[in-house]
């Protein structure tokens, strides 16, 4: 059964440095991005996985893309289609696992990205109501690496 849902999803952006420690490194973070927002949705469950689809924002420049997140066993795939193949996006997270996903970005090609999924957390009640929290770092080439925090809340519309 579909049921409308209120959407609140933060995406936050980092890059990873090395910071002198002792005679070793860490890793240290630094935020470059954080987006927040407030969407309504629908949410469904089908063979034990929750599904959960909104439109995006033309302000994101995402005008006419529906984004469908499907939830089951611990692995969070989050799927962007719109009016032609070459709006299409399907993105795979998995804890402790490496995907390789191909990937538009608006007004640009499309390319293929390693995407590494450090914690996968869904917090979603019987209702489908909850959270969602996912950690990956995203990388394509030498020239490009963020880790990336995503929080998405479920609530009833």
């Amino acid at each position: 059964m579909k049921k409308n849902v209120a959407l609140k999803i933060k995406s936050s952006q980092y890059s990873e440095n090395l910071a002198p420690s002792g005679e070793a490194f860490k890793r240290e973070l630094e935020l470059e991005d954080t987006v927040e927002i407030l969407t309504e949705g629908t949410m469904y469950s089908k063979d034990n996985a929750t599904y959960i689809t909104y439109e995006e924002s033309a302000e994101a420049g995402l005008e006419d893309i529906r984004t469908m997140l499907k939830l089951k066993d611990n692995t969070l795939r989050i799927r962007r289609y719109g009016n032609g193949e070459d709006d299409d996006s399907d993105m795979l997270l998995q804890q402790g696992m490496l995907h390789i996903t191909r990937y538009k970005i608006p007004q640009l090609a499309s390319i293929d990205l390693e995407v590494y999924t450090n914690k996968l957390k869904g917090n979603l009640d019987e209702e489908g109501y909850g959270t969602i929290e996912v950690d990956y770092k995203i990388r394509f080439d030498q020239y490009f690496s963020r880790r990336n925090v995503l929080e998405i809340e479920v609530q009833p519309s």
